[in-house]
């Protein structure tokens, strides 16, 4: 082990050695000799020459220390090489209490796979969907000392997973263990309703929409409303805004992050426009732009069959679905399939920070001055 420096820079701050030095020598000459008239006549003798002679130097030498401690914690001081031990055990919250490891003496505390790596044993365990998994293992092999060993403990299903692989800088003995059970399922996401504005009776694309709805919501009568200009959409439903007008200003700012699906027709505002999805040809069929707090979804092509042969494709209702309401992405895996491989640069060893440590000592050092300084000692000797 060895210390070091990060900002050496910072012991030019040692220049300040010179105050304590400067201060005691003007307290010296502070105290002159008086001339005395009655000795005048007496014979004159040479002078002894005057050395440089500092009072109460161990007051000095504590005052020294002080600002040579303080200069150092500037330097911001850490240590290198500490002891790393031989293998860290992680669990990732969800394996059952059977399976938790024991704390053995002279071996490092099992922790949990959670965000600052808690001990296991403590008040309660993490919640099983908390954190992303993979992110967790990436920190844990950058902070992790190069020559330590990880065990990881996982539940054969691992709530928590970002879709990414994990290729970490160390192999890692991944070992499946018996998980406990979730303590609530993902909630279920029901396809929306539609309610639609301004769309006229004889319009094809009102088939169109009811084919929709009805595809997404069979036992629904409700899945299309034809609602009025003055109605506010349901809070289960997309607003569909149909004619040649634009919508209203309430439509676009009243909800943050509603769709607005609108037909081709509405004025094409100068936004940036994003196509979705293209037909054979490779012109656009769907396009989305976000249009005040609102995302805004248009057809930018006429809502009809015979023009729209993509219309009739059975799929295309769940693919407008995805468009106007995508779905969660999984976050639940199988642990054998999230098993980390090896091959990532290796990290960089942290240094230990010890400018709390020498904190302590710069605190402890100031108060022992002052206590030299305030002593009875001192004060009779002035």
């Amino acid at each position: 082990m060895s210390v070091g420096l990060l900002a050496p820079a910072a012991l030019a701050a040692l220049i300040a050695l010179l105050l304590p030095l400067l201060l005691h020598l003007a307290r010296r000459d502070a105290t002159r000799p008086t001339p005395f008239a009655a000795l005048r006549w007496l014979r004159e003798r040479p002078k002894p020459r005057r050395r440089l002679r500092f009072d109460d130097w161990p007051l000095l030498l504590v005052r020294l220390l002080v600002l040579a401690l303080l200069a150092l914690w500037l330097a911001w001081p850490v240590l290198h090489g500490e002891t790393a031990p031989a293998r860290w055990t992680v669990v990732v919250p969800g394996v059952a209490d059977a399976a938790l490891p024991r704390t053995e003496d002279g071996v490092p505390a099992p922790r949990w796979l959670a965000p600052g790596f808690p001990e296991v044993g403590g008040e309660s365990a993490p919640a099983r969907n908390g954190a992303s998994v993979a992110s967790l293992l990436r920190e844990l092999d950058m902070t992790a000392p190069p020559d330590t060993a990880l065990t990881v403990l996982v539940p054969e299903t691992i709530d928590g997973a970002d879709g990414g692989r994990i290729v970490l800088s160390r192999p890692v003995d991944w070992q499946i263990v018996d998980g406990s059970e979730p303590d609530t399922d993902a909630p279920l996401v029901l396809p929306p309703r539609l309610d639609a504005f301004g769309i006229a009776a004889d319009d094809p694309a009102l088939r169109v929409l009811r084919a929709v709805a009805r595809a997404w919501r069979p036992d629904d009568a409700d899945a299309l409303r034809i609602a009025n200009a003055d109605e506010a959409p349901r809070a289960d439903a997309i607003a569909v805004w149909w004619g040649d007008t634009a919508p209203p200003a309430a439509f676009r700012t009243e909800a943050s992050g509603r769709v607005l699906l609108m037909g081709p027709d509405v004025p094409r505002e100068e936004i940036d426009w994003q196509s979705l999805q293209q037909d054979a040809n490779g012109a656009a069929v769907v396009e989305r732009a976000a249009c005040g707090e609102a995302i805004c979804v248009r057809f930018a092509q006429a809502v009809d069959p015979a023009t729209m042969p993509v219309l009739l494709d059975p799929g295309f209702p769940s693919r407008l679905r995805e468009l106007l309401q995508p779905l969660p992405a999984p976050q639940r895996i199988a642990a054998t399939d999230l098993a980390p491989s090896t091959g990532a640069d290796a990290w960089p060893t942290t240094p230990r920070d010890l400018r709390p440590w020498w904190a302590l000592l710069v605190a402890l050092a100031f108060a022992l001055e002052r206590w030299m300084a305030a002593a009875p000692r001192r004060n009779r000797t002035a």
